[in-house]
C-alpha cells in the first residue's frame, strides 16, 4: 500500500506493470470537442483480427463429494477433460508460456470448481510471500479465473490464488474498465506446493454469482497464470500486450464454458446476522462505557441474476480507518468505499467521469456512497438500508434505499469544522442501463437526499459507445434539483480513448456549472470548463537492462464558466521498468496558479490572490517487490506558488515469507512561502502475521503532523468458515500536537457474524 500527498502528481510505490493507465488526448476546444475527438479518433480505429482458433472449455458434472484441499484426488478430476496451452501476454506475445499449466472444470447441484496444476522445473524459485486475503497478489506467481456468467462480454467475476491459497476476488464492469477491487464473495480455495509442481482448487458457489438460469448455459471464461521470476503472464484466451496489468481483466477477450446444464440451486437466501459487545473509554471525561449491538444482513435471490440485499442496525467496526493524507491543495480528498453493504453491486451504480489516475479523485460522481453514514470523522447510525441489483435481459438494474439517524456531535466540540447535527434522513438512488450493440450502452440515474425539512436531488444520462474494443467513447449529462436554485446546475461531460500497440492516447471535455451540487455525489470542482489531453508510447525494449517504457505528455486547462484561464498543467513523465524487477522514473511538471480569492493553505498562512508560474520535478524507484526486502523512494522538488517545496517519501517493504510483513511509510514535505513554512508529514506502518489464509492479525499505526493525530488500529480475524467470521479490534487514539503524547480515546470490540445459506 503506497501513501502519497493529494495534489502532488507522484509515481505510485507499486509494480509499473500494474499501474499502466489511459491517457487524455489534448482537448482542442470545447464548442468543437464533439467533432474533433470524433474525427481524430475513427480514422485510428484498428479492429482486432479475427483469431481462427477455436477457445471453448467442458465443464464436468460431478456427482461426487469435492473436498477443497488443494490435492485433485477425487476421480472426477481426471474425468474432466484438462485445459491448456496458455500463452503469454508479456513478456513474449503470442509464445507459449514457458512453465507448463492444466486446469480442470467441475460442477455439481451447488458449485463450480476448478483445479489448476501449475508444472515448475525450478519450485525453489516460486514467488509466494502473501496469505491475507486481498493481499498484493500480483507481486506473487498466481493462477486466475475470469467468469462472465451473462456471456455477455461486458462484465464478470474475477478470482485469483497465490501457491500458499491466498485469495482474491474482483467484480468487473465494461470490460475491466470498471473494478470494483473491495468486493468479497463466499467462495473456498486451497493451494499445495509439491516437488516440481503446485496446485490450486478453487470452488465457488452458483450462488455467489449472477446468471441468466437455462437448462444450458455457455458463460465466457478466461484463465491465467504469472510466473513472476520471468516478469512472464500468460493466458489461456490471449488479449493484447497493449492492455498491460488491465489484459487479465478484459471481458472482451474470452473463451466458452459449455457443459453447464440442469443447475436448479434453490432460491437463494443468505443471513449474515452479527453480534457485538464492547466497551470505550474517553480519558478527558474518566468515562467508561460499555455496548452491545445485534444486526443482520440479508440476501435474498428474486431470480438468478436479479438479488435484493437488506441491511439492518449496520455496523462496519472491521473495516479499517482511512489513511491518513496531507492536502496541499483548494479541493477536497476522495477517499475509497470500504463498507461491504455498499460494495455489493457497486460497480451497476457508477455514473460519472472516469479517474485519470489512480491517486487523483475523479472529477465527478453523481452518486458517492460515502455520502450516506458517515460526516467527517464521525459514522452516522444506519437504520437500515435495501438494494436490489442485477440483470433483466439487456438491462441492467440497481435500486437503493437507506435511512440514517440523527446524529449530533458531543457537546464538547467546539470546532465549527468538527460539529455534526444530521437530522434523519433517507437515501434514494435508482440506476438503469440499457446494453447496445457489442459493449455499448446507454443509461439513466436518479439520486434523492430527503429529511424533514430539505431535499437534494439529482439526475442524468450517460452512454458509452465502443465501436471496436480499442475505442471507448463516453458522455453524460447531469443536472442537480435544490430549492431556490434555476440556474447553472448542469454538468456534461464528453471523452474517448484509443490505444494499438505501443500508442495510448486520451481526450476529454467537462463541464460543470457554478450551482452543480450533488449532496450525495463528489465534485473536485464547479463552475468550470475544463480540456484534457494525454499520450503514452509503452514499448516492450528488452535491452540494457530495460524491459519496458512507459513514457509521454499530459496537458490539463481549466477554465472558469467565463471563459478566463483558472489552472493550466503541462506534464512530462517517463518510466523504465526494469528486466529484474522493479522501476525507475522521473516527471517535470509546468504549472499555472490564477487565485480569484485568498488561499489559506495552513493557519495564518496565507497564498494572496494572484497569477502564480511554478515549476516541479519528481524521480523515484522501486526495487524488485517479489524479494523478501524490497524499497520504493522517492523525492519531489522545486517551486509552488511564489515559494518553494521540496519532500521525499520512503517505504521498505519486509516481507520474510507468507506470513509476516513489515510496511513502514515516511512522507516528508517542507513548503516554504512569504507568508511563512510548514512541514508536511506523515508516517505509517503495517505489521501482520498471518496464521494461514483464514486466521490473521495486522496492527496499523499512522501519525499526521497537521494536526499532531496518532491513531492505532489492531485487527484480529479468523474466518471459521467460509463467510463467517470472528473479529477483535481495538482502536486507541492520541493527541500528539503539544509538547507529549495524550491518549484521548481507546474501544475495544469483538465482532461475531455467521453466513447462513440453507
Amino acid at each position: 500500500m503506497s501513501y502519497h500527498f493529494n495534489g502532488w502528481n507522484q509515481f505510485p510505490l507499486c509494480r509499473i506493470t500494474r499501474n499502466r493507465e489511459l491517457l487524455p488526448l489534448i482537448g482542442l476546444g470545447y464548442k468543437a470537442i464533439c467533432l474533433a475527438i470524433f474525427s481524430s479518433l475513427l480514422p485510428l480505429i484498428v479492429n482486432a483480427s479475427l483469431d481462427s482458433t477455436e477457445y471453448k472449455a467442458e465443464a464436468y458434472r460431478t456427482f461426487q463429494a469435492i473436498e477443497i484441499d488443494g490435492d485433485l484426488t477425487e476421480a472426477d478430476w481426471q474425468n474432466a477433460k484438462p485445459i491448456g496451452d496458455f500463452v503469454q501476454m508479456e513478456p513474449d506475445e503470442g509464445a507459449a508460456m514457458t512453465q507448463t499449466t492444466d486446469v480442470r472444470v467441475l460442477y455439481d447441484e451447488q458449485n463450480i470448481y476448478f483445479g489448476f496444476t501449475c508444472f515448475d522445473s525450478d519450485i525453489s524459485k516460486v514467488a509466494a510471500n502473501e496469505m491475507r486475503r486481498d493481499g498484493n497478489l500480483w507481486d506473487n506467481d498466481s493462477v486466475y479465473v475470469l467468469l462472465d456468467t451473462y456471456n455477455d462480454r461486458r462484465s464478470g467475476f474475477f478470482f485469483r490464488v497465490n501457491p500458499l491459497g491466498a485469495m482474491e476476488d474482483v467484480a468487473i464492469m465494461d470490460s475491466g474498465d470498471s473494478r470494483n477491487e473491495n468486493w468479497d464473495a463466499v467462495w473456498d480455495c486451497r493451494a499445495k506446493i509439491n516437488d516440481d509442481y503446485w496446485t490450486a482448487e478453487i470452488g465457488i458457489p452458483f450462488s455467489q454469482l449472477r446468471f441468466n438460469r437455462s437448462d444450458k448455459m455457455t458463460w465466457g471464461l478466461n484463465m491465467g497464470r504469472s510466473l513472476m521470476r520471468n516478469q512472464e503472464e500468460g493466458m489461456w484466451k490471449p488479449a493484447s500486450r497493449a492492455y498491460g496489468w488491465r489484459a487479465r481483466y478484459r471481458t472482451a477477450y474470452l473463451g466458452s464454458l459449455v457443459g453447464l446444464e440442469g443447475i436448479t440451486p434453490a432460491r437463494n437466501i443468505e443471513l449474515l446476522p452479527y453480534v457485538l459487545p464492547g466497551v470505550s473509554r474517553t480519558e478527558a471525561d474518566d468515562d467508561t462505557s460499555g455496548e452491545f449491538e445485534l444486526g443482520l444482513d440479508a440476501k435474498y435471490g428474486l431470480t438468478s441474476n436479479l438479488t435484493t440485499d437488506l441491511t439492518f442496525n449496520t455496523d462496519f467496526a472491521q473495516v479499517e480507518a482511512d489513511e491518513e493524507r496531507v492536502n496541499l491543495t483548494r479541493f477536497s480528498l476522495f477517499f475509497p468505499e470500504k463498507r461491504p453493504f455498499f460494495l455489493e453491486g457497486a460497480g451497476l451504480f457508477d455514473f460519472g467521469i472516469p479517474r485519470t489516475s489512480f491517486r487523483r479523485p475523479p472529477p465527478l460522481l453523481l452518486f458517492y456512497s460515502r455520502r450516506i453514514g458517515l460526516a467527517e470523522e464521525y459514522a452516522v447510525p444506519i437504520i437500515m438500508g435495501g438494494k436490489i441489483t442485477g440483470k433483466m435481459g439487456p438491462y441492467g438494474i440497481g435500486l437503493l434505499n437507506v435511512f440514517t439517524d440523527k446524529f449530533h456531535t458531543d457537546p464538547d466540540v467546539t470546532d465549527p469544522d468538527e460539529i455534526v447535527d444530521e437530522p434523519r434522513t433517507n437515501y434514494s438512488v435508482l440506476r438503469m442501463r440499457r446494453d447496445l450493440f457489442s459493449g455499448s450502452t446507454v443509461g439513466l440515474i436518479a439520486v434523492n437526499k430527503q429529511n424533514a425539512d430539505t431535499y437534494n436531488r439529482a439526475g442524468g444520462f450517460d452512454v458509452t459507445y465502443r465501436p471496436s474494443d480499442n475505442v471507448n467513447l463516453r458522455g453524460l449529462w447531469a443536472r442537480t434539483f435544490e430549492d431556490d436554485i434555476s440556474e447553472q446546475r448542469d454538468a456534461w461531460y464528453l471523452g474517448g480513448n484509443w490505444q494499438n500497440g505501443d500508442l495510448e492516447l486520451e481526450g476529454s471535455y467537462i463541464d460543470i456549472g457554478e450551482n452543480f451540487d450533488p449532496e450525495v455525489g463528489f465534485v473536485q470542482r464547479q463552475d468550470v470548463r475544463r480540456f484534457r489531453g494525454e499520450a503514452r508510447f509503452t514499448p516492450l525494449l528488452s535491452k540494457f537492462g530495460i524491459r519496458g517504457i512507459w513514457a509521454g505528455p499530459e496537458f490539463d486547462l481549466v477554465l472558469n464558466r467565463n471563459n478566463e484561464l483558472a489552472t493550466r498543467e503541462f506534464r512530462y513523465m517517463n518510466w523504465f521498468e526494469l528486466e529484474g524487477g522493479g522501476w525507475v522514473g522521473f516527471q517535470a511538471q509546468r504549472t499555472l496558479e490564477r487565485l480569484d480569492e485568498d488561499f489559506e493553505i495552513r493557519d495564518d498562512i496565507i497564498i494572496p490572490v494572484d497569477e502564480y508560474h511554478f515549476n516541479s520535478f519528481r524521480a523515484s524507484i522501486s526495487t524488485d517487490d517479489t524479494k523478501m526486502f524490497s524499497l520504493q523512494l522517492g523525492t519531489n522538488f522545486g517551486d509552488f506558488f511564489d515559494g518553494e517545496r521540496v519532500g521525499f517519501d520512503i517505504g521498505p517493504d519486509f516481507k520474510p515469507n507468507g506470513h509476516f510483513s513489515f510496511e513502514p511509510r515516511f512522507q516528508f514535505n517542507r513548503v516554504n512561502l512569504p507568508a511563512g513554512s510548514f512541514n508536511a508529514s506523515i508516517f505509517a506502518a503495517r505489521v501482520s502475521y498471518a496464521f494461514t489464509t483464514r486466521f490473521f492479525t495486522k496492527l496499523f499505526a499512522q501519525w499526521n503532523s497537521d494536526d499532531g493525530t496518532i491513531a492505532t488500529n489492531f485487527l484480529l480475524n479468523y474466518i471459521y468458515r467460509p463467510g463467517s467470521d470472528f473479529y477483535l479490534v481495538f482502536n486507541q487514539a492520541y493527541d500528539g500536537s503539544g509538547s507529549g503524547t495524550k491518549l484521548e480515546e481507546s474501544t475495544l470490540v469483538g465482532k461475531m457474524t455467521y453466513w447462513w445459506n440453507p
